[in-house]
């Protein structure tokens, strides 16, 4: 029997991410037809999750809201379940969750039921248990990964959530068809150079290896609709090399938590050409003057140098976190594995039956 780990996963995003869109239409059908009914009706659309899940509704709450025109608000399960207090009948909840036996937002998707909120539960192809409280499902078209850390999953959450977007401001008349085409093309070309990506990611990591490796304590840093790459990023990381990772705004690490840096203190910073990218590109350009352990994952104006992952990015405005993700996904699989770390060792093991976060078990 195959043992899988992370780099499988993250070698088959481009692939599943591609028939995806070829199966849009299929797949995320019976969500555009409840969008479109019901357009009016909706105040505000609630995207709900935990973990990778719900770093995924941080990442597409900004297009989301520009592509339906409605108030996108992102919340972890826990909150939305015991701490919401606004959500009414009039708004939308989606939740999503890979395996679809959180707790948590099992617990989220029956507060949705009790308020009368329409829902839907993003998800895998199974009978699990969020399926089962959820009025409605969409399937998370990636199929099951063997490891906790997901990475596939997380592109294809994100995926997920572009395309029933587009899919139901089709429907409901707020994209012209020339408007749809031409996003879905944007889509694909952004998916068709993930590939590519990959390569040159494994080859800057090798490239500086014998630095990276020594990586105890990072920030990861970015801006604008990247900012749940940055918390994935780091979440990657921490579930992996169980070290110290953190993620910040590049505005909010300016405010107080760059005076915590010292020697041994790396940064990442996830700098895809946007707006923000000129202050970023300054604090990069400050900080390689000052420590040898500041990276780029995108181009630096001005800078030449290996710590530099220029890349073949595309960087289209709407769709690059599923571009920037990759580089950090594979930075926490090779950092752990070169440090030689063991995900099957748990650190605090007593934890986990203490604190139960999964309905029924998964395998």
């Amino acid at each position: 029997m195959k043992t899988w780990s992370m780099i499988d996963y993250i070698d088959e995003t481009e692939d599943t991410l591609k028939k995806m869109i070829a199966n849009r239409e299929q797949l995320y059908n019976n969500f555009a037809q409840t969008f479109a009914d019901n357009t009016n009706k909706y105040h505000n659309i609630y995207l709900v999750g935990s973990g990778t899940s719900f770093n995924s509704c941080i990442t597409a709450q900004p297009f989301m809201e520009k592509i339906l025109k409605k108030h996108i608000i992102p919340v972890n399960s826990y909150n939305f379940a015991h701490y919401e207090q606004l959500a009414t009948s009039a708004d939308l909840v989606i939740a999503i969750t890979q395996e679809g036996e959180s707790t948590n937002t099992i617990a989220a998707l029956n507060r949705a039921n009790s308020l009368n909120c329409d829902n839907f539960v993003i998800t895998e192809d199974r009978d699990n248990s969020c399926s089962q409280v959820a009025q409605n499902k969409i399937v998370l078209a990636c199929g099951f990964e063997h490891v906790g850390p997901k990475t596939k999953g997380y592109s294809a959450s994100i995926l997920t959530f572009y395309l029933i977007a587009l899919e139901a401001a089709k429907r409901a008349g707020q994209l012209t068809v020339k408007e749809y085409d031409e996003y879905i093309d944007r889509l694909e070309k952004t998916v068709n150079n993930l590939n590519e990506i990959i390569k040159e990611s494994k080859n800057w990591f090798e490239e500086n290896s014998a630095d990276l490796k020594k990586c105890h304590h990072a920030y990861i840093l970015g801006y604008g609709n990247n900012k749940g790459t940055i918390m994935e990023g780091a979440l990657k990381s921490l579930e992996t090399v169980r070290d110290y990772f953190q993620p910040f705004e590049v505005e909010e690490f300016l405010h107080g938590p760059i005076a915590s840096m010292h020697k041994e203190t790396y940064t990442i910073i996830v700098a895809p050409v946007n707006y923000g990218y000129e202050r970023a590109n300054k604090l990069f350009k400050a900080l390689n003057e000052q420590t040898d352990h500041a990276y780029s994952i995108g181009s630096q104006e001005g800078i030449s140098s290996n710590h530099v992952l220029k890349g073949s990015f595309l960087n289209d405005a709407d769709f690059c976190p599923l571009e920037y993700c990759i580089p950090l996904q594979l930075f926490a699989y090779l950092l752990y594995t070169g440090q030689g770390k063991d995900l099957n060792v748990r650190n605090y093991p007593n934890t986990k039956d203490v604190l139960i976060t999964k309905a029924n078990s998964v395998k």
